[in-house]
């Protein structure tokens, strides 16, 4: 006989961590310069909630390249 308590608590354990995996992905291909609309469509999520990912998970919503040439303005 299934113990289904366990079985359903193993499945969303399982879920969660397939969740988190996927918001550190989002957050690293926006790192990588990908635009929120792309991510969103790989990941199948809306382009908003990938966004909040990424600011969840980096701190921010701008790519690398952003961060870095914002942080060249603020050092000249």
């Amino acid at each position: 006989m299934t113990d289904w308590e366990k079985q359903l608590a193993r499945r969303d354990a399982t879920i969660k961590r397939a969740e988190l995996l996927r918001d550190q992905d989002i957050a690293g291909a926006r790192l990588a310069g990908h635009s929120f609309r792309e991510i969103g469509r790989w990941a199948g999520v809306n382009h908003e909630r990938a966004r909040q990912i990424c600011i969840d998970i980096n701190g921010d919503s701008r790519t690398a390249a952003e961060r870095m040439a914002g942080s060249e303005e603020t050092t000249t």
